[in-house]
């Protein structure tokens, strides 16, 4: 039987919670957001491999109706438009969506939990961007919140890259996730995950731990995977940082360390362990491979209201010790409440000097 879209769904579930009249103050009371963003970026290669870059602008318009009964409803979407390329296809190929309604659901919200059906940005451990899914968060237990999500669909929709319209997860991608906060300072967060991907089952399991206070803080993380795939070995990833602040500087290290097959299946539906991943447009190529050994390093700096954010590390991989080292800095400065301009360089320096490059990109965004 054909599976029921999540976001027909909602969008359904949407038309009769707000057909009442007595409700057009909840849509009448929504708020309005998005974003115009300009951005650029130029990529200078090694060897043979020619420079690349392109600019781009992007539009995104979202609307929230305010809570009726504890029923919400949200729309969403963006669009991407690239101006220029420094050779052909550095954007695209061309066939990539020019829009795409990245948000369509209806939610509900009481004391002891919180149900969200239809396409929805989320953020967990393994499970990013957006998502054509049914998340269900509880609260009932004290000092505890369990989150069960099930995603049919999966997209990206970013304002520095071309849009990746929503693609089938096979038969879905399932999630419980639990963190509990009953003592100070301290996060507990088991998860589970299942997903049918394209090839075969996967399904991992994992716990994250973080201590926090005002002077120090530290992660401790490992997962590991069970792979019916074709072709895929189980996985295992293991993550230890710690953070501490200094003369106005905040500081961090850390150290991933991937399986001697690596992460298996478990980036299929996001990640969020990679390091060079919090600046936007950073690599981190080979920190899911196989005996991936990731080191690195991280301080964030705040002068004249610019915040700047610079990241090092060096991974070995392959089991004969490739290395592949990157850098990466950022400085976004706030020109008013709505308006920011952000710069970002990054280095790498490969095991193989023809994949060698250094980018830099530009981004002006004005939000409301």
């Amino acid at each position: 039987m054909k599976k029921i879209s999540l976001a027909v769904s909602s969008l359904l579930l949407t038309s009769s919670l707000f057909a009442d009249n007595s409700l057009s103050d909840a849509i009448k009371g929504g708020t309005v957001s998005g974003d115009v963003t300009l951005y650029g970026e130029r990529q200078n290669n090694s060897g043979v491999n020619a420079d690349s870059g392109f600019t781009m602008g992007s539009i995104q318009l979202s609307y929230e109706t305010a809570e009726y009964n504890g029923f919400k409803a949200a729309v969403g979407f963006r669009g991407n438009h690239d101006f220029s390329e420094v050779e052909d296809g550095d954007y695209s190929d061309g066939s990539e969506s020019k829009a795409i309604m990245h948000t369509a659901n209806a939610s509900y919200t009481n004391k002891y939990f919180g149900l969200t059906l239809g396409r929805q940005e989320i953020d967990l451990e393994w499970m990013g961007d957006f998502h054509e899914a049914a998340v269900l968060a509880v609260s009932a237990i004290p000092d505890t919140t369990l989150v069960f999500g099930y995603s049919q669909r999966i997209a990206v929709a970013d304002e520095d890259a071309v849009l990746e319209d929503f693609a089938d997860l096979a038969n879905g991608a399932f999630v419980i996730d639990a963190k509990y906060e009953g003592i100070e300072n301290l996060v507990l967060n088991p998860y589970f995950y299942n997903v049918d991907i394209d090839t075969g089952d996967a399904s991992w399991y994992g716990l994250k731990v973080n201590y926090d206070t005002d002077v120090f803080g530290i992660t401790l993380h490992g997962a590991k995977s069970s792979e019916d795939a074709i072709d895929v070995e189980d996985g295992k990833i293991y993550h230890i940082e710690g953070r501490t602040s200094l003369a106005g500087f905040g500081l961090m290290a850390g150290y991933v360390k991937t399986g001697d097959d690596g992460i298996g299946s478990m980036d299929a539906a996001g990640d969020n362990i990679n390091p060079f991943d919090a600046i936007a447009g950073g690599d981190g190529n080979q920190v899911y491979s196989q005996d991936a050994r990731t080191a690195y390093l991280g301080a964030t700096y705040t002068i004249a209201d610019i915040d700047l954010t610079a990241v090092y590390g060096q991974t070995k991989y392959e089991f004969d010790d490739k290395k592949e080292n990157e850098f990466d800095f950022s400085a976004e400065y706030a020109i008013t409440e709505e308006l920011a301009i952000a710069a970002t360089y990054i280095n790498v320096d490969a095991d193989s000097s023809i994949d060698d490059y250094d980018k830099v990109s530009l981004t002006l965004q004005y939000s409301f």
